[in-house]
């Protein structure tokens, strides 16, 4: 097991990142100083291929331990869920001293986060993400949250986990695709940040993809590494953690714009991350050949689902109703070479929207 932290002073914690780490969640969580057994959330589908293992952890160290059970996919990270987690967390009988575990992918780490944060105006809680996406995104750094018709993510708020644990073990029963998912945003992390880490995908992609175990440590820790001090810097997204959004404000236009259910969320930032890298080098932000580079390195991962059905009028009005469209000055962030970004303000609308058409009619091949 290796351990970084994230540095946010009291506020600060573990990120464990090991393979069997599930079998030792309870005493781990136990020498972290909870005590009382936590409310476990997931999705059945993670509950049936490995809660068991989870379960028995907890419950040798904590005693019973209640479950509640959510729908899995992005278009349950809804109120409704929300109210599903309220209700059956009464029924449990929690109180201000009840904590909640998050056992799952991005869905369930946000929904359960946001009810953390709101359930008796606050309460602690832990990730133990399940999907290579949430172990290096979402489950560090505190943003939780829902979706609405309007938008993704556009009702949560900043509480922060006890702690993270990232069982590598568990990547291996992920589908193809949803690993796929997560190194997308693997690669977003390496193209912000670290030139270092892109070449290290670059050269041990296959052995990544095969989930050995060893490539798969190393590349959560790189990435985690690369949140968490981003993170420290700027908690609450108000300069450099903006950087984080690479290919995210296009990236949830097309989850948004095809009712989240087309695209996963790691698709969808890797579309966003095309169409950045080609709006970039239109604007000449960035040469033709690292751009090349990166766009070779995001599609040797998988098949993307195609964008050649969106229209660019559905795909602008959720493009507007991003978070990162403020009162219309539309932020987006560029790199001026691998693994060195930089966040633009004042994009211009009208010549962001010529581009979109002209991507989506060449079916995302301008690079």
């Amino acid at each position: 097991m290796k351990t970084l932290h994230v540095n946010l002073s009291d506020r600060g914690y573990p990120i464990w990142v090991g393979e069997g780490l599930l079998a030792d969640a309870g005493a781990l969580l136990a020498r972290r100083g909870f005590s009382l057994a936590p409310v476990v959330i997931a999705n059945r589908t993670i509950m049936r291929l490995h809660g068991e293992t989870l379960m028995r952890s907890l419950q040798r160290a904590f005693g019973r331990t209640e479950i509640i059970r959510i729908g899995d996919g992005e278009r349950f990270k809804t109120h409704a869920t929300l109210l599903q987690i309220y209700r059956e967390m009464f029924r449990a009988h929690a109180d201000r001293r009840s904590w909640i575990l998050a056992f799952g992918g991005g869905v369930v780490g946000d929904i359960a986060g946001f009810a953390a944060a709101t359930f008796m105006r606050g309460i602690p809680f832990v990730m133990a993400p399940t999907t290579l996406l949430a172990q290096v995104d979402s489950s560090i750094g505190g943003k939780v949250g829902i979706n609405v018709a309007e938008g993704k993510n556009l009702i949560g708020a900043f509480h922060q986990p006890a702690a993270v644990l990232s069982d590598t073990g568990v990547l291996k029963t992920l589908p193809k695709r949803e690993l796929a998912s997560g190194l997308y945003e693997v690669i977003k992390c390496g193209a912000i940040r670290s030139e270092r880490l892109l070449r290290y995908l670059e050269k041990k992609l296959p052995e990544i993809l095969s989930c050995r175990a060893a490539e798969l440590q190393h590349i959560i820790l790189a990435a985690a590494r690369i949140k968490a001090d981003v993170v420290a810097s700027d908690e609450r997204e108000g300069g450099l953690r903006m950087i984080l959004n690479f290919g995210h404000t296009a990236g949830h236009a097309f989850e948004a714009a095809t009712g989240y259910r087309k695209f996963k969320h790691g698709e969808g930032v890797a579309w966003g991350m095309i169409a950045a890298l080609a709006y970039g080098r239109e604007l000449g932000l960035m040469n033709t050949r690292d751009s090349a580079r990166l766009v070779r390195l995001i599609r040797s991962v998988g098949r993307l689902p195609s964008i050649n059905a969106i229209s660019v009028d559905t795909l602008w009005e959720s493009f507007i109703r991003d978070k990162k469209f403020q009162s219309g000055d539309i932020r987006m962030i560029f790199l001026r070479r691998p693994g060195e970004a930089e966040i633009h303000t004042g994009v211009d609308a009208s010549s962001l929207r010529r581009f979109l058409k002209k991507f989506l009619a060449s079916g995302g091949n301008l690079i």
